[in-house]
């Protein structure tokens, strides 16, 4: 497979001035300078700082290692690139890296992946760990902290998540059992180099997909929330049409046993583009999410440039009836401008709305009245181009409709996606960038993620109903952009 010390320094950098030069390329996410963003694999807040790990490839091809690259943030809204900090050279991880997470432990920040060592024709699973220092250099321990796999399990057995309770440290696992079914496995000790099997999470979902990637577990108020990734899961009504899924059940876990007496898995996110959450504590207390905003083996436009992925905008996590509700991250509307406001009603006839126009804003909407069945936003308008939001009141729900919104994205299921809402919809909050939309509906009960790729000129706002008509309010911010540097290998710190 390809290694990035392999690429010549010129073709290198004539490849990032390309990239960095995209017209698709987003504003205010964090984003690789080139290459193949993978899942975010480790968020943690210590000493005033975000720091966020995700995989990358230095091509879009799939044809090369995997490295973690490292992105530092004092508010979760200009992130600074600190460069490739972990690449695939020592005896443990020589053929690849997967990710998994940071934690600090015995007062120490460190990161947790996974190592495939070649050796004799035969890969052999590791799980590392590396110490970041404070010029945020990441020393590996040299040798694993868990050899190989165990004999319960299959060829999966990756992206260790960290934590510590009391004296004890917890390393959890996603892994694939002998049946070929998704599991969380738990191992624990006095210290990282202590670490022993514990035992399976006792789920009760023993036949839900054939592999778990990169499951957490968390507190909320009183409550515990557990992420999982399952794959394999078959299309149910409007669920699981994406090729992964990524999902959460809330309940209450039992530490001793890894008993994990739950509700019902939920999606966290019902658009096309949102996989491998990863979550940490802001400077608030508050639980924060980011996660990759793209689909596993979708194909973007994007990649002719030389760049694939990004991250969703940071949200934050809070409980509601057994329930995760998102909300963007308050620190957000530092991006605002002054907020440009209006107060109506529209019908069957489209209803332009010139002064919100752009590819780049935070678009607030409450419905005051609604008086049809069906009433649509047509985002990003041009003659030819739109991408729809469409509200059905007698059905109670939304659809996100990408068929218009530019250029094909391949290898994706269908151009719709459709959420039940729990109640009518209220009010949407809308964050649009230049090659991506994420929608929160009431009050963050639901999200919808997409990247969409139109054309310059389509920047139009459109309102409309079928029949009848709906009194809105709506409230319009152009949102900056944010400074991204084109550092690839690591940035000297001062």
């Amino acid at each position: 497979m390809q290694r990035l010390e392999h690429i010549d320094s010129d073709i290198l950098d004539k490849k990032v001035k390309e990239a960095m030069h995209s017209p698709y390329r987003l504003n205010y996410h964090v984003q690789p300078v080139i290459g193949t963003m993978g899942a975010p694999c480790g968020f943690c807040y210590i000493n005033g700082l975000y720091h966020l790990f995700y995989e990358w490839q230095p091509t879009t091809e799939n044809t090369s290692v995997t490295y973690l690259y490292h992105v530092t943030s004092k508010d979760l809204v200009e992130f600074q690139n600190e460069g490739v900090k972990v690449r695939p050279n020592d005896l443990y991880d020589s053929y690849n890296i997967y990710g998994g997470s940071l934690a600090v432990v015995d007062n120490v920040l460190t990161l947790f992946y996974t190592g495939i060592q070649e050796k004799s024709g035969e890969y052999i699973t590791h799980q590392l760990a590396g110490v970041v220092d404070t010029g945020f250099r990441v020393q590996k321990i040299p040798a694993p902290i868990i050899r190989g796999i165990h004999s319960k399990y299959n060829t999966y057995f990756r992206n260790p998540f960290v934590f510590t309770e009391g004296s004890e440290v917890n390393l959890m696992l996603g892994t694939m059992n002998d049946s070929e079914f998704g599991r969380a496995v738990m191992y624990r000790g006095d210290s990282i180099e202590t670490l022993e099997l514990l035992g399976e999470l006792n789920t009760g979902y023993d036949m839900f997909g054939y592999f778990w990637e990169s499951p957490e577990i968390f507190p909320i108020d009183d409550v515990a929330v557990m992420i999982i990734n399952p794959r394999g899961l078959d299309k149910f009504k409007n669920n699981f049409w994406n090729i992964y899924q990524s999902g959460y059940m809330v309940n209450d876990f039992e530490y001793n046993s890894l008993f994990v007496d739950h509700d019902d898995f939920h999606e966290f996110d019902n658009g096309f583009d949102f996989y491998r959450p990863i979550t940490t504590l802001d400077e608030n207390n508050k639980r924060i999410m980011i996660a990759s905003m793209s689909a596993h083996e979708s194909v973007y436009p994007t990649e002719k440039d030389g760049v694939k992925n990004a991250l969703t905008i940071p949200r934050v996590l809070t409980i509601k009836e057994d329930r995760i509700i998102q909300t963007p991250h308050p620190n957000l509307e530092k991006l605002r401008s002054e907020p440009i406001t209006a107060l109506g009603y529209f019908d069957q006839y489209p209803k332009k709305i010139a002064d919100f126009y752009g590819d780049q804003y935070e678009l607030n909407i409450k419905l005051k009245e609604v008086a049809t069945d069906k009433l649509s936003f047509l985002l990003r308008k041009s003659r030819r181009e739109e991408t729809i939001i469409q509200y059905n009141a007698e059905k109670q729900t939304v659809i996100l409709d990408r068929t218009f919104s530019g250029e094909e994205i391949n290898e994706v299921d269908g151009t719709t996606r459709t959420v039940q809402l729990l109640r009518p919809l209220e009010n949407l909050r809308i964050f649009m960038d230049k090659t991506s939309i994420e929608v929160f509906l009431n009050d963050g009960e639901h999200t919808m993620t997409a990247r969409i790729f139109p054309s310059e000129d389509a920047v139009g706002v459109e309102l409309m109903t079928e029949s009848g008509n709906c009194l809105v309010e709506m409230t319009y911010y152009k949102l900056s952009s944010t400074h991204e540097s084109p550092i690839i290998t690591s940035r000297d710190k001062t």
